[in-house]
């Protein structure tokens, strides 16, 4: 026969056992990201007699198994989802939340835009032209890898950018995507004073004119045109012209200031004109 103090204590440990298994009865597992739409729940395990069920609060996702602590779930959301696991142990409830972010697997890699874009100071600021726009819970940002400007928002893709300076301003668009994995890209922003470019044209005569009473930039008879941009004062490509073309219309662009940048004979060439009204 036991003694009845070793009767007592084996009841006030059953007890303290009970009361513990009943705290740690509700526990909806870790949170987590996630670069895909399904996920197996991680509930704890049920004491005997108990029921759990998982309940979506925000949100989505299939439960198909709703009263499994290992429930499989589909169809989660882009973005914040969260369940309850609710424990029912003989009328004493425990709850527990998750949540499961999920990121977007098919959203764009990071692009900075053209690669080069050329501009004639005085101007010093430029729009830029990044993609993609982030989708939630990805986060993107502008980033300076050469130079020393202001970007206006640093998570606009297309933000402008002040403070330029004469030579290069390289700036990287670098995009977060969780578990989906990061990607960055980089832009050149090549700036110039206009008596600079006669520099960038090397030896030789001009190959390329502009025709201000016909709107129209010409490729003199001696050359061959691989390809031709050309650029507003804020840096972007407004027409691109491949090879082959003797005369192009500029009859379309209002008036302003404008640089066409070329490849003649495989060479390099830059023109400042004006487009008259």
């Amino acid at each position: 026969m036991k003694h009845p103090l070793h009767l007592i204590a084996l009841l006030i440990l059953g007890t303290w056992t009970s009361q513990l298994t009943l705290a740690q009865v509700a526990d909806a597992g870790p949170d987590t990201s996630l670069c895909v739409d399904f996920y197996t729940m991680q509930g704890s395990a049920l004491p005997l007699g108990a029921t759990g069920t998982w309940t979506v609060v925000m949100g989505c996702g299939t439960l198909n198994v709703p009263n499994d602590p290992s429930c499989p779930v589909t169809d989660l959301c882009i973005g914040s989802n969260v369940f309850v696991w609710n424990v029912d142990n003989n009328g004493t409830i425990k709850s527990d939340v998750v949540e499961i972010i999920v990121f977007d697997a098919a959203m764009a890699v990071a692009n900075a835009g053209p690669d080069t874009i050329t501009m004639i100071a005085p101007q010093s600021s430029a729009f830029l032209s990044g993609s993609p726009t982030p989708i939630y819970p990805a986060t993107c940002w502008w980033s300076w890898v050469q130079g020393n400007g202001v970007i206006m928002d640093q998570n606009d893709p297309i933000s402008m950018v002040t403070g330029l300076i004469i030579g290069d301003n390289i700036l990287a668009w670098t995009c977060d995507n969780g578990p989906c994995g990061a990607t960055s890209d980089t832009l050149v922003i090549q700036m110039m004073l206009a008596t600079s470019l006669s520099n960038a044209l090397g030896d030789g005569a001009p190959s390329i004119l502009f025709d201000p009473f016909n709107h129209q930039i010409r490729v003199r008879e001696t050359a061959v045109l691989d390809a031709l941009d050309v650029l507003g004062v804020d840096g972007r490509v407004l027409l691109h012209a491949g090879e082959g073309y003797r005369s192009i219309s500029m009859a379309y662009l209002p008036a302003g200031l404008y640089l066409a940048r070329a490849v003649l004979n495989g060479r390099p060439e830059l023109l400042r004109f004006v487009v008259g009204d």
